[in-house]
């Protein structure tokens, strides 16, 4: 009987251990297949394999964008307006140098009611959103918004500095109208991107000598 008994507690030894060396590999079976599941989602990640990521920085369309292209051109004007009033208050000489900031001063303060009035008409407010220009994905030396007045009202060479400065801050402006073609829903703001790009491509031809440096500005 001893013996009958010795082997029925043997045998259940044995099964108790082989049940506890199944339960071991089943669970180290879930985590290997948890970190393979981990690894695989931070790989999606890094690599923008999410739908969200492929979104994130693409230039919106249709009404986004004419509002975003509105909060963006805005400040851009007001800005270059302040540098051609600094530009002009340091002594400005160079006669086509100074019809370039006098026509800034002229037509930009014109398109800058024109797009506010167009903001109030079509997004109920002509209130500029701060962050508005966010949604055009650019950064500001992307747009050309890296200089500011303060940096001619002390220069010692003010019609090359202000050629050099406005070039960079134009061509910023140029970049964002030519967004406007294919994603501006309104013809109006599309219209007035083409008016944009033609008066500043045309006041870069101007200024381009005076910033290289080949006019003797005496």
């Amino acid at each position: 009987m001893e013996g009958a008994r010795d082997t029925v507690i043997s045998t259940l030894n044995s099964m108790n251990e082989t049940k506890e060396r199944v339960q071991m590999t089943i669970t180290r079976g879930w985590m290997a297949a948890g970190m393979t599941v981990g690894l695989i989602a931070l790989l999606l990640s890094a690599c923008g394999g999410g739908d969200s990521s492929l979104d994130a920085g693409a230039t919106p369309s249709g009404a986004e964008f004419d509002r975003a292209f509105i909060d963006a051109m805005v400040p851009h004007h007001k800005s270059a307006i302040e540098m051609a009033t600094a530009a002009k208050e340091a002594g400005l000489s160079q006669p086509d140098l100074v019809k370039v900031a006098d026509d800034i001063l002229a037509t930009q303060q014109l398109e800058i009611k024109q797009m506010k009035d167009w903001r109030g008409e079509w997004f109920g407010s002509s209130t500029i959103d701060p962050k508005g220009a966010a949604a055009l994905g650019l950064s500001d030396s992307q747009m050309g918004m890296q200089h500011n007045a303060d940096a001619l009202m002390n220069s010692t060479a003010i019609d090359t500095d202000f050629a050099q400065m406005m070039i960079t801050h134009h061509q910023g402006a140029i970049d964002m109208a030519k967004l406007a073609a294919d994603n501006a829903e309104h013809d109006e703001l599309k219209e007035l991107a083409e008016k944009i790009i033609s008066a500043q491509e045309r006041e870069i031809d101007v200024m381009r000598p005076h910033a290289s440096g080949a006019m003797d500005h005496g």
